[in-house]
């Protein structure tokens, strides 16, 4: 089977200093499979995942390498082809769900929002898609749990919450 993923000879550095943040990143990722990156803070495992992602810092920029999703050369598309292929097939689980989600809005309009806009999915099919996923991650009561706010919720339940709506959009790729 080839690889889904492709990462070959990464380099990206920090703009107009050309230090380098990363360097000739390999990594090639089957469709169906796990793979952890492990390293010490600092080490540039945050900043793999968003460079694939097409999310890099403002401060960060690609300088050199090949990031390939199927069979999209992703270094090879004008941005915004890249980005509407990066946004219909992938998803993220940051690192912190505090400042990941919007304190201001309900739980139900956060994950629906990945369905009404991604699948064009009407509201009443994303709310019960939204509930469904709720349980799939293992929250209990979701329809208690859809109406309220983020800081309602602990940390644990707030990853959960990101967890559902990477999966909602049914993304060939999650970074996490």
């Amino acid at each position: 089977m080839t690889a889904f993923l492709k990462i070959d000879g990464l380099n990206a550095v920090l703009r107009g200093h050309g230090i380098r943040v990363l360097r000739d990143v390999t990594l090639h990722v089957k469709r169906g499979q796990v793979h952890g990156l492990v390293g010490e803070s600092g080490a540039g495992k945050s900043m793999i995942g968003k460079a694939v992602l097409g999310v890099l810092p403002h401060a960060l920029t690609v300088a050199s390498g090949r990031i390939s999703l199927g069979k999209d050369d992703l270094s090879a598309l004008p941005r915004r082809k890249r980005q509407k292929i990066i946004g219909a097939r992938t998803a993220l689980i940051p690192q912190d769900p505090l400042t990941a989600l919007n304190p201001s809005r309900q739980i139900a309009g956060q994950i629906t929002d990945r369905l009404t806009h991604t699948l064009g999915m009407p509201k009443g099919a994303a709310l019960a898609r939204a509930r469904q996923l709720l349980e799939e991650v293992q929250i209990t009561d979701p329809d208690r749990g859809l109406p309220i706010y983020p800081n309602e919720w602990s940390g644990r339940m707030r990853r959960r919450v990101l967890s559902a709506g990477a999966l909602a959009a049914e993304p060939d790729l999650i970074a996490a």
